[in-house]
Formats: structure tokens, sequence, C-alpha cells
């Protein structure tokens, strides 16, 4: 996104509207979001502060005078939802990895604490280089974030996996796990043939695994900023992705892991509430983890296509 100045807005006062943060956030779009948390029976004001204003870095987004929609805006909305998800995910895990809750193993307890905390972490540095304009080096985060929602799902999923890692114990060992399990589409793939079985086919040739190739393809170039570019990225040029490009793929990517975690662990929505309610004070966040589930996944067809040069990419592979 463009803004000037580019660090961002004044930050509002601890007890302001969270829709101050946000100028030029489209009024339906706020609406039907705080609509989807009171019909949970959570108020949405004290739990954005709660887990979006206390996030390290966090900044208010700057009013883009030249704007001609509130797309921008109503992106950066849509993925601090995710933030705050992802945040009473982690929460909520750790409770149940405490208290041993059935649903999940101690094993996959241990990975969803870890996978989420690791994803908070990307989320709030990806959500800070954004509001930087910082695209390159948030195109990097991107990927990170995609391949943690990928092993998060393999860990659901796949129990003895999850235990292998659990087991890791060096830098060497989790280096060893990720080549063997994760890497080059492996996690990808037993995802594809679990959300199969439940009628949903994400295949290697349909459109949709065609276009995460692609996107994932651009979003690794980073990596090698050369290969993109001989000098600083230029936005808009060639295959160089935006902001909005990398923010848009992350809020994709944690709508499909809260949608698909739902499919693939069906157990896993009563498991967090019952974690939560062990032990009420520990976390307030935790709480959030359950009912949140279905506010983001009701939150998906608000997520339009940025008109960027991730599309164009796409429709050059």
């Amino acid at each position: 996104m463009t803004q000037d100045p580019p660090i961002g807005g004044i930050i509002p006062l601890d007890g302001a509207a969270p829709e101050l943060a946000y100028p030029g956030l489209s009024p339906q779009l706020l609406a039907r979001v705080k609509q989807l948390w009171s019909a949970a029976g959570i108020e949405f004001d004290s739990h954005w502060r709660l887990g979006l204003r206390s996030l390290p870095g966090f900044r208010a987004l700057p009013r883009i005078d030249r704007a001609t929609s509130s797309t921008d805006v109503d992106l950066v909305f849509l993925f601090d939802q995710c933030v705050i998800w992802v945040r009473a995910l982690q929460a909520a895990a750790d409770l149940g990895r405490q208290q041993q809750i059935d649903g999940l193993t101690g094993a996959q307890w241990h990975g969803l604490a870890a996978l989420s905390a690791r994803l908070t972490e990307q989320l709030a540095a990806l959500r800070l280089l954004a509001l930087t304009d910082l695209p390159m080096p948030a195109m990097q985060i991107a990927r990170a974030v995609s391949e943690d929602v990928d092993m998060t799902l393999v860990l659901l999923i796949r129990r003895k996996l999850a235990d292998r890692f659990a087991e890791c114990r060096s830098v060497e060992e989790a280096s060893a796990f990720w080549r063997r399990h994760i890497a080059g589409g492996r996690a990808f793939r037993s995802i594809s043939e679990k959300l199969y079985t439940v009628g949903i086919d994400h295949s290697a040739d349909t459109d949709y695994a065609k276009w995460r190739k692609s996107v994932l393809t651009t979003l690794g170039a980073a990596v090698h900023s050369n290969a993109l570019s001989s000098g600083p990225a230029k936005r808009g040029e060639g295959n160089v992705l935006l902001n909005g490009d990398s923010l848009h793929f992350a809020t994709f990517r944690m709508h499909e892991l809260c949608a698909f975690a739902q499919l693939v662990a069906p157990d896993l929505t009563g498991a967090l509430k019952t974690a939560a309610k062990g032990r009420p004070s520990a976390s307030p966040l935790a709480a959030l983890a359950a009912p949140m589930n279905a506010i983001l996944v009701n939150q998906i067809p608000s997520l339009s296509a940025p008109a960027s040069g991730a599309d164009q990419a796409a429709r050059r592979h």
C-alpha cells in the first residue's frame, strides 16, 4: 500500500474506538465484522485492544487522501482479525498442552502452540513491513506464513508426524524434519489428500493449486532479490509483488488454516473451548480461540482479490 507518511499514522489512545486506527475503512465491513462478534457473544472493541492494540510494533494506518476506494484499508482490517485469532489460538493451545486436553495429542498441542506463536511473530512483522512500504522482506515473510500454515495442518492430520516434530531438540533435527516432511510441497500433498476425503479437491492440476504455485514461486524469488531486479524493488514492475499482495496472501492462508483445521480436526473447536475454560484466568485471549473460528470463516467472502502485480503474475503462468 502506498501512503504518506510511509511509517504510519498517529497511534490512537488505548481507549479509542478501533475504527480510528483504520481511516477510510468501509462502514459496511466494520458493521459486518462487529455483527459477527456480537452474534458469537463476544465484545469487539475491548478484545481488539487486547489482541491487536498490544501487538509489538502496532501502528495505526495513515489516512490515504488519494485513495479511490477502501480496499487497502479493508485488507489490513481483515488481516488484523487473523492476528487476533492466531494470538488467541496460541494462548488456548498452550493451555491445552499444559492440561493435556482431549481432542488432540500432547504432541499436537505442542505443535499447535509452537507454530501459532511463530505465526504471531511473522504476522506482526509482516504488518509492520507493509505499513513501512517494504515489499521485498514482506514477501519473504508471507512465504514463511504459508509454509507454517501447511505445517500446522499436517500436524493436525498426522499424529505420528506431530510426535516426530515434538521430539526435535536441536536446530539440526528441526531442519532435517522440515526437509523430510514439509519442504518441496510434501505438506501440501498430505493436506490435499485429506481434504479430498471431505469433498475438497486441491490436487496439483486444479486452478487453485496452479495459482498457489505461481504465487509461492514469486514470493520465493524474494529470497534472491536479484532474480527480480538488479536494484531496489520498484513497486508494480515485473513479478515484484506489492505490500497488498503479501498481506492478501497471508490473510487468505490464515483463513484457510482456520477453515481447514476444523475440517481435518473436527474436535479442535471443542478442545480449544475446553482448554480455555480449564484456566480462565491464565490468558484472557484463550477464550477467543473457539468462537473466533466461526467469525474468521464468515469473513472469507469479504476478502476481495487485490488488483495488482500478483494477479498479473498468476495470469502469465
